[in-house]
């Protein structure tokens, strides 16, 4: 007899189903039955927490937004505002290479949009990250560490531009890149662009 796991348990693994299964086989597998499949249920014991592909993607993202947050929290020391960006910077390329074909940029690239509520999902996702970033740059700024003119908002968007295309370039090179030296040379780029 199978003892039935609690919704939180249950949710966390069907996420990492869904990224094994883009990683295999890409996002249009993403069903239903293929999530029962995999975790040897039915798919009745699947709608039990979704009721469709839809909610299946907005957990999924969920997921994506508490670990992007969960990289911010954990790279910022509210020390530096400078090296809260560099420490923010190391640890998404290091989460990319980790999680690979599941990163944000991938599975965004897969979703193509099509979904508006799934769009408006994503949509105020990148938002959050984005206001989190301008905060970083604004206490930069504050602090003088950075130059006075740069506009945060254009800067967080330019450091978001920086990580995903840097990852959606490695996802077609099989993630095959040492997140230290890469961090290195973006850096560099970035900080040449927002330094004093």
């Amino acid at each position: 007899m199978q003892i039935r796991k609690s919704t939180k348990i249950r949710r966390q693994q069907i996420v990492n189903i869904i990224r094994r299964i883009i990683s295999s086989q890409g996002i249009e597998d993403v069903t239903i039955s293929e999530i029962a499949i995999h975790m040897g249920t039915t798919k009745g014991a699947i709608y039990r927490h979704f009721k469709s592909k839809r909610d299946i993607l907005k957990l999924l993202i969920e997921n994506i937004e508490e670990t992007l947050m969960e990289v911010i929290d954990k790279s910022v020391t509210d020390k530096d505002p400078v090296q809260d960006l560099k420490n923010i910077l190391l640890n998404q390329l290091t989460l990319a290479k980790n999680r690979r074909k599941t990163s944000l940029v991938v599975i965004l690239g897969a979703m193509q949009f099509s979904d508006p509520i799934i769009r408006k999902k994503i949509a105020q996702l990148i938002e959050k990250y984005l206001r989190r970033i301008e905060e970083i740059l604004s206490k930069a700024i504050e602090s003088g560490k950075v130059k006075s003119e740069i506009n945060p908002q254009t800067s967080a968007i330019a450091f978001f531009g920086l990580i995903q295309s840097s990852i959606t370039m490695l996802s077609y090179k099989k993630f095959d890149f040492v997140p230290e030296e890469l961090h290195s040379q973006l850096w560099n780029i970035y900080h040449l662009g927002i330094g004093l």
